[in-house]
């Protein structure tokens, strides 16, 4: 798990872009913890494809962010592949944020859990 600090002033905006790629079934979402909203706000996120890109070449993901009020809050980006997070789409996080079911042998590799990067926020 990677933590990561970032501060902002009242009324501020800011984005977190992130690498998707829908066509692998490798997605991020906003997980809890969600932020604190008298703190900072979720705006949304939008997805641009990669230019010039053709089938299967992915895009960014971007999050947006506006600092509300003074404080300190957390929230957690989840990312999912389809290695990590088994129901996992573009819309609708993983029921389940544990290792995918995977075929088990003798020689495979058990399957890793997903990424988690929580971000603190400090509004000040």
């Amino acid at each position: 798990m990677k933590d990561t600090g970032i501060t902002a002033e009242p009324g501020e905006r800011f984005t977190l872009t992130v690498g998707q790629n829908a066509s692998t079934r490798e997605y991020w979402y906003l997980v809890d913890p969600e932020p604190d909203g008298s703190v900072l706000l979720s705006r949304g996120q939008v997805y641009a494809a990669a230019s010039g890109g053709g089938a299967g070449a992915g895009g960014r993901l971007t999050f947006t962010f506006e600092a509300k009020g003074k404080g300190t809050t957390q929230f957690t980006l989840l990312h999912c592949t389809f290695t990590t997070c088994q129901g996992n789409n573009a819309s609708l996080p993983p029921a389940t944020t544990g290792p995918s079911a995977m075929p088990t042998t003798a020689a495979a590799p058990p399957a890793q859990a997903p990424e988690r990067i929580t971000y603190t926020v400090t509004v000040r």
